[in-house]
């Protein structure tokens, strides 16, 4: 018997003592006080009610089996603690899921299902769940049924909020994760699988519903049992290209199980080539049939164990918001890229440039409500410290192009930068700012979400970032390939403007454009996800979420 299970047999026993005791000493009445028993010790840790008659062991072990539930050392997690308490209080401290001592058929159901957590991405070991033969080659005692009710009421609500929202805080992964609390009410849970009639159904309901989850989901119990097999590297060597003759071509066909069945198995044909291109673009390289050395880097690389990857990003999965809504923009950070997706459809794809990886992008959700034509460049302060101050302080006339204010007397005052001594300024005094112009960082447009890290997407004047296959090389915000066509889809339907009345804009002073229509944009940081062809995908761990979250989540 656990140490759990005497303190509750314990409390029970001398719960029943105490009453015992005081009806043979007087009869109580509801609402007034007991004499003092002398032959027993109070029982301080338990409010029990005053009633007629006696009260039942197994109410009494209910209660308490959950008087220190959140506590520290307490089997409830203080998240859940009070509802589950509520939740038997309103059944009058009544067992849930037994009866007449055993478990109900839906109970052992429920610990069935539990015990195959391992599909939904969960660890079984997590649930601590009672013997589903609960009173079955013995008669049970108030304490086992009490303790044994309780517990699996613990492991239910436990489950469900693991499944629902994730085992992990976000914030314990990186400060960088601003994904809103989403936990659900332990007294709807219960109550649900109370009285749900397919308790698979009801325990699968739980987690997200995301066609992405449910993928990665699937993808988990196809690979999950297969033997890792034996990845073909390709040696370095010249680009290869169509119309080469090289026996590495042989080991490409392996590689990426080519089924054509040349003559010459090393030389590289147009089919071939069809084929790298194919590969390139579902590994987001650009698709030019070449197999150069960034490809070849990319190809050769032995994946982390995928297994790991996916109970990462579905764990990711659970932060996101059940509805991310018909009409949506969604930025992936390992695969920099962006994509408007339209009642569960991609409708429009672009490449992107995110956060460096000490600059990193953060990762949230909001709503686009603001389009910029012709945006003036704030500089953020940390790199007028760390990139502009350095430039001023070598050559004051370096940043001609920018406008420089500076706070003498309480206001902000346009000022020559030749004639600043910047050897002594106090950089929290200063703004620069970069007006429009083809020569601003920003571009001719943005795209405005208002937020507390100032970050959005944007235009810009450097589009030779977009020819790179790896693109964390931004200060945080997000640059935009493609940004007019990104608007096209984007403003689909706006009533405020159009995409050809903001082009008519550019070039002249800024304006700003408030958005009848807010369009949800969730910045998202999955590095695993399954193709329309049914591939499970891969990305490079940019920022370090994967390994951070299988460390927290035991998995490595």
């Amino acid at each position: 018997m656990t140490f759990r299970a005497l303190t509750i047999l314990a409390a029970a026993a001398l719960a029943t003592l105490v009453v015992h005791d005081a009806a043979a000493a007087k009869p109580l009445l509801r609402g007034k006080a007991a004499p003092a028993v002398e032959t027993a010790a109070p029982v301080s840790a338990i409010d029990y009610p005053i009633y007629d008659g006696v009260v039942d062991p197994v109410t009494a072990a209910i209660r308490a089996a959950l008087a220190d539930a959140g506590t520290k050392g307490g089997f409830l997690d203080k998240r859940d603690a009070a509802g589950v308490a509520d939740y038997y209080a309103q059944q009058g401290y009544t067992p849930v899921w037994t009866v007449d001592g055993k478990f109900s058929d839906q109970a052992k159901a429920i610990i069935a299902r539990i015990k195959n957590a391992a599909d939904d991405g969960l660890d079984p070991a997590q649930y601590l769940l009672p013997p589903a033969d609960l009173g079955q080659a013995m008669a049970a005692t108030a304490a086992e049924i009490a303790g044994s009710d309780v517990e699996l009421s613990d492991a239910i609500v436990t489950y469900a909020r693991h499944a629902h929202s994730g085992r992990l805080d976000p914030a314990d992964v990186s400060p960088n994760f601003s994904y809103k609390s989403r936990l659900l009410d332990p007294h709807d849970v219960l109550q649900t699988m109370l009285q749900a009639s397919d308790v698979e159904a009801a325990m699968t309901a739980f987690s997200p519903h995301h066609p992405e989850f449910l993928a990665l989901r699937a993808k988990l119990a196809e690979i999950r049992d297969q033997p890792q097999e034996q990845q073909v590297i390709i040696p370095d060597g010249p680009t290869l290209k169509p119309g080469a003759n090289d026996p590495r071509v042989a080991l490409l066909r392996q590689r990426l199980k080519d089924t054509d069945t040349p003559t010459d198995p090393n030389f590289y044909d147009v089919t071939l080539a069809d084929t790298v291109k194919a590969w390139q673009s579902s590994a987001g390289l650009k698709a030019d049939g070449l197999l150069g050395r960034g490809s070849l880097v990319v190809l050769n690389k032995v994946p982390a164990n995928p297994v790991n990857t996916i109970l990462a990003n579905m764990e990711r999965w659970r932060w996101m918001a059940d509805d991310l809504g018909r009409f949506y923009v969604r930025v992936n950070i390992p695969n920099f890229n962006l994509d408007i997706y339209r009642d569960g459809k991609v409708v429009y794809t672009t490449r992107i440039v995110v956060g460096q990886t000490d600059k990193q992008t953060p990762i949230f959700s909001d709503e686009i409500r603001i389009v910029d034509v012709n945006p003036t460049w704030n500089v953020p302060a940390s790199i007028a410290v760390k990139e502009m101050l350095p430039k001023l302080m070598s050559n004051p006339a370096s940043l001609s192009q920018y406008q420089i204010f500076v706070n003498y007397t309480g206001r902000f005052q346009a000022v020559d930068p030749t004639q600043v001594d910047w050897s002594s300024v106090d950089m929290r005094r200063v703004q620069i700012k970069q007006p429009p112009g083809d020569d601003n960082a920003l571009g001719s447009i943005k795209f405005l979400f208002p937020n507390p890290y100032a970050v959005y997407l944007h235009d810009t004047n450097s589009k030779s970032f977009f020819q790179r296959d790896f693109r964390a090389l931004s200060h945080g915000c997000m640059r935009v390939q493609n940004p007019w066509d990104f608007a096209s889809v984007l403003l689909a339907g706006e009533p405020n403007v159009t995409v050809g009345q903001l082009k008519a804009m550019v070039g002249g002073s800024e304006q700003q454009i408030d958005l009848a229509h807010h369009v949800p944009v969730h910045i998202t940081y999955f590095t695993a996800w399954v193709d329309d062809a049914g591939n499970l995908q891969l990305r490079d761990d940019v920022y370090g979420h994967d390994r951070r979250m299988e460390q927290l989540l035991g998995l490595s």
